[in-house]
């Protein structure tokens, strides 16, 4: 009797070991991440990703050195109908727009930052957003330039980042200024003006949310600081 008690015993634990088991080894299913691949990739890949806190933009005399931080890839000719109507990708009958930069500015929309004609060289960079959804470009604003001509100097710089409610802020500074001696009829008299503007990515494109000079110059003491040395 002892026997058949202990065999019983032993069968249970066995029977019990099995349902812990097959317990054990259910699988939960891993929810999979869908990765948004563009029907432009092959443009939108001639763009260098970046990541940053605070992305400075600039432009100057070293747009044509290739190791210049916005120097960038010439695009590919096949790509220049994805830019706006407005905006002309050519000069003198060449493409002088230079692909620099690419991040994400929310989840719906790229920044794309290029280097473009202006008056004179491409010195021009400007920022343009392309929409995933809509699979184009919906807006651009120039964020950098330098030229200069006759005594006449102007300077543009932009300083993009994120701000606390994660919406994409960009502070720019526009100097301009004159140079008298460089007249010859002295007609214009030397003057040097520097201008503020901090734009904010709202609703599908880019608004100036503040232009008060003294403000921002306050609000961004220290950069425009240590620029002035």
């Amino acid at each position: 009797m002892k026997k058949l008690i202990m065999i019983l015993t032993f069968l249970s634990l066995v029977s019990c070991k099995k349902d812990v088991l097959k317990t054990e080894i259910k699988k939960e299913k891993v929810p999979e991440t869908e990765v948004w691949v563009s029907k432009n990739q092959k443009f939108l890949d001639q763009f260098k990703t970046v990541d940053f806190d605070t992305l400075k933009v600039y432009s100057g005399e070293e747009i044509y050195n290739e190791k210049f931080e916005f120097f960038g890839k010439k695009i590919d000719s096949s790509d220049v109908k994805l830019f706006p109507e407005q905006y002309n990708a050519f000069d003198n009958g060449k493409i002088e727009t230079y692909a620099v930069y690419k991040f994400n500015i929310d989840e719906n929309n790229l920044g794309l930052i290029a280097r473009t004609p202006s008056e004179y060289w491409p010195t021009s960079l400007k920022l343009f957003v392309y929409n995933k959804s809509q699979e184009r470009i919906i807006d651009f604003i120039e964020i950098a330039e330098s030229w200069g001509d006759a005594g006449d100097v102007l300077t543009k710089k932009s300083w993009i980042y994120k701000a606390k409610n994660n919406q994409l802020n960009c502070f720019l500074w526009r100097y301009y200024a004159h140079d008298d001696s460089m007249d010859e009829d002295n007609e214009t008299p030397s003057f040097m003006e520097n201008h503020y503007f901090l734009l904010q990515f709202y609703n599908g494109k880019f608004d100036t949310i503040s232009k008060n000079n003294k403000q921002l110059e306050k609000q961004f003491s220290k950069i425009i600081k240590k620029e002035s040395l």
